[in-house]
């Protein structure tokens, strides 16, 4: 039997800790939980954040030297305490923010390194040297977890087959604690469909959800449904005025709701109308599956990993609105459609996509790494 490593767990992006929710954060709690199943020694080696929302030289030889005084920092540190780490484990390093960090660790300590959702953005031009930092520490990895198709065709263009395994997205069902809910937020009539709407309102992506979103729903206004769009941000003037054309009372805004009311609100949902315009996946049809909640998305990206099309949700073929609108009808239609997809996507969330199915994977993929680092 394998001797349990201590894993030093960071998310260069964001740590699992930080304050603003987000998928990032959810999915780096959830795999620090999982390592920890493992069997492991698994912990939180560092909250700098290397992430920068502007490409300049400057601001990358800074986000540089921050994570080279913090390697300093922790190699000091193990050096007088004691408890230097076996394995570095790298949750999200992409463009964006490169894991010089575990790099600096790992070459010092000469213990291996293995990554979690290794991608790159869409952006070039000025982000190309933060691409190449991270692609150079990305490859060094004795190994990489991809979670999508389009992540694996990316390090397909620089990294061997052998050293990239797949990870199924998942869902850590003790980690999701509701809050309750008072009243009725929806402020829905009786026999009215409550459709749930969960995104940061922030310009991309989202912003392309949510006007799809509003879209779709202009041609469905014969149907008795309730909105409830939970999130906010910089764009969520745009997004109010998305929805401007529908009747009153139609839409309701919530604002940024804690984690835990937000499953609440998914236990009490109808439908997640949420189209998931180029999502890496989405945790949010994760955590809506673990609420027995159908979801409503498009065929684009990784969203196919996380909803099944006719078992946990519907999907609709991107980007015409008219498209959505018409897979939004047929569960809104179909009483019997929603309670056998929200069945499915029960057994979906604690099935295969499980925090100890996870855990199973991950220390799969760990020991022959770990093996070759104690030879």
């Amino acid at each position: 039997m394998q001797k349990a490593a201590r894993i030093a767990f960071y998310a260069p992006l964001k740590p699992p800790d930080h304050p603003i929710p987000s998928g990032d954060r959810q999915m780096a709690r959830m795999l620090l939980a999982a390592l920890t199943r493992t069997g492991h020694d698994a912990f939180l080696a560092s909250r700098v954040i290397a992430y920068s929302k502007r490409p300049g030289a400057e601001h990358l030889a800074a986000r540089k030297s921050a994570a080279l005084g913090e390697a300093d920092r922790l190699l000091a540190e193990w050096s007088s305490l004691g408890g230097q780490p076996d394995l570095w484990f790298s949750y999200h390093p992409y463009d964006k923010s490169p894991d010089w960090l575990g790099e600096a660790v790992c070459s010092r300590l000469a213990i291996p390194m293995v990554t979690a959702e290794p991608c790159r953005t869409g952006a070039d031009g000025e982000w190309l040297p933060w691409r190449e930092e991270s692609k150079r520490i990305i490859a060094g990895a004795a190994m990489n977890i991809v979670f999508t198709d389009s992540d694996r065709r990316f390090l397909s263009t620089f990294i061997p087959d052998e050293k990239v395994v797949w990870l199924d997205p998942f869902v850590d069902q003790t980690l999701l604690q509701e809050e309750a809910v008072d009243g009725d937020p929806w402020n829905a009539p009786p026999g009215a469909l409550r459709l749930l709407a969960v995104g940061m309102m922030r310009p991309g992506a989202k912003l392309e959800s949510y006007a799809l979103l509003a879209r779709a729903l202009e041609n469905l206004v014969g149907i008795d449904w309730t909105l409830l769009a939970v999130g906010e941000g910089p764009g969520e003037a745009e997004v109010r005025a998305s929805f401007a054309n529908l009747p009153d009372g139609r839409v309701t805004f919530a604002g940024v709701q804690p984690p835990g009311k937000v499953l609440a609100l998914m236990g009490k949902a109808d439908l997640l109308a949420w189209p998931g315009c180029r999502e890496a996946y989405g945790m949010v049809f994760l955590e809506a599956a673990s609420r027995g909640l159908p979801a409503v998305a498009l065929r684009n990206m990784g969203v196919p990993r996380v909803v099944e099309h006719g078992r946990t949700g519907l999907l609709a073929d991107p980007p015409d609105a008219r498209h959505y609108a018409e897979a939004l009808a047929s569960a809104m239609n179909d009483g019997d459609l929603r309670a056998r997809l929200g069945a499915g996507a029960r057994e979906f969330a604690e099935g295969e996509r499980s925090g100890a199915r996870a855990a199973e994977r991950l220390a799969a993929i760990l020991a022959p790494v770990l093996a070759g680092k104690r030879r």
